[in-house]
């Protein structure tokens, strides 16, 4: 019997080791994907940045430039707004006095629009902009989770109505002693045959 919770250990052990280890990332990445556009429509789907987010990037990175509303992004090169400068958008979009840059999103090859983000600025303030000759669409996202870096957005282009996908997930403690519980079965189960003959 010792030489069976000697080998339950060591699997323990080993899948232990196997655990991916959580790395801090200094990004996460808001990811839309657009479902329900029976038109198949045009649309341009639009990054808003606050004003504040682009300030923060700004001082997160030591720079000495001043807000200017597009142009900030647009003359300059801040390290931490990874975008292409063609698709930052001249006219900005003011919401409540607070004044956000619009930048253009185009699908990956999967259809996912992607945008990554600082993790350590606290705010969920940026939008999203969906819009076209017929709609013009804005998306608060502010209460949105982020999980394994990813804020995952589903967004039903015919209803105008955006949520987060529905995932099931077994926590990682859980699957573990589920793992060991089965294998004590197994081990009781060879133990008991053994012991009858």
């Amino acid at each position: 019997m010792k030489k069976y919770l000697t080998i339950v250990l060591l699997i323990i052990l080993m899948i232990g080791l196997l655990v991916p280890t959580v790395k801090a990332n200094s990004t996460y990445t808001i990811q839309l994907e657009v479902t329900s556009n029976e038109s198949n429509a045009d649309f341009d789907l639009f990054m808003l940045l606050p004003s504040n987010y682009i300030i923060y990037a700004i001082n997160h990175a030591g720079l000495d430039i001043e807000y200017t509303g597009a142009e900030t992004l647009i003359q300059n090169d801040i390290p931490l707004i990874n975008v292409d400068k063609k698709n930052i958008q001249n006219e900005t979009y003011v919401e409540n006095g607070i004044e956000y840059v619009q930048i253009l999103l185009e699908p990956n090859a999967e259809g996912l629009y992607t945008f990554e983000i600082l993790s350590n600025y606290s705010e969920m303030d940026m939008k999203l902009r969906v819009k076209n000759d017929e709609k013009d669409y804005i998306m608060h996202i502010d209460n949105f989770k982020i999980e394994d870096n990813v804020c995952e957005i589903e967004y039903n282009y015919d209803k105008d109505e955006i949520k987060q996908p529905t995932k099931i997930r077994i926590n990682f403690g859980t699957l573990l002693l589920i793992i060991v519980l089965i294998l004590i079965v197994i081990i009781a189960i060879i133990s008991k045959i053994k012991t009858n003959k």
